[in-house]
């Protein structure tokens, strides 16, 4: 049965994992307010309902007594997909997570990308796959990055020369992206990690929309 993702619980969620990380430690109630930019008020809400699907351990009457169910753990989220082959925008919201061990994502702010089409195949990157991706506007040569292209967001392999930008696949058959002047381009991420599923192995968790 899928957990009951509401945004306010996606919201406190992903403020308690980031300050885990950073702190090694919980927050308090006035510290997740202030980071999440909820009343006070409906932090406690949101917490008891983060416990009743069992992301958190609450102790009663201690301060910064929330302890996180499955500490290792990381919810990545999935946001949508990508072409590796022509531009395709699809991204229309996180209504998915991958629960992963963090040691798998040594690197902040990651999120994951379904891949569609061919053209980085002989990289390794297939239909079906899933790329871990870190956030970042910059690139170095030869990095596989995530792109905004002209409407559409593309995998592909970054080359800077000759004060030139091209978008390369890793396959025959298909072309270079070449990068003008007058197109809406901008990297968006670095693809860090490829994951391929052969056994139903991901743990995905559906996001309902909500308020609580």
């Amino acid at each position: 049965m899928a957990r009951e993702w509401t945004e306010n619980r996606r919201k406190v969620a992903e403020f308690l994992e980031r300050y885990f990380r950073q702190y090694d430690r919980a927050p308090s109630l006035d510290e997740i307010a202030t980071g999440t930019g909820l009343w006070k008020r409906s932090v406690e809400i949101v917490l008891k309902g983060l416990e009743k699907i069992g992301f958190i351990e609450i102790t009663p009457g201690i301060s910064r007594g929330i302890r996180l169910i499955d500490g290792n753990m990381l919810r990545v989220p999935l946001v949508g997909d990508v072409m590796a082959g022509p531009p395709a925008w699809s991204q229309d919201g996180v209504v998915e997570y991958i629960k992963m061990d963090k040691s798998v994502v040594p690197f902040d702010n990651p999120v994951a990308l379904r891949v569609e089409g061919v053209s980085m195949r002989d990289a390794g990157i297939l239909p079906g796959d899933l790329v871990l991706v870190r956030q970042q506007q910059h690139a170095h040569n030869g990095d596989t990055v995530i792109a905004y292209y002209n409407g559409g967001l593309t995998v592909k392999k970054l080359e800077r020369k000759n004060g030139g930008i091209r978008l390369l696949p890793v396959s025959s058959g298909h072309k270079a992206m070449e990068v003008d002047a007058d197109d809406d381009f901008h990297v968006v991420g670095r693809v860090m990690v490829v994951l391929r599923d052969l056994g139903g192995c991901f743990d995905m968790e559906v996001q309902q929309r909500g308020m609580d």
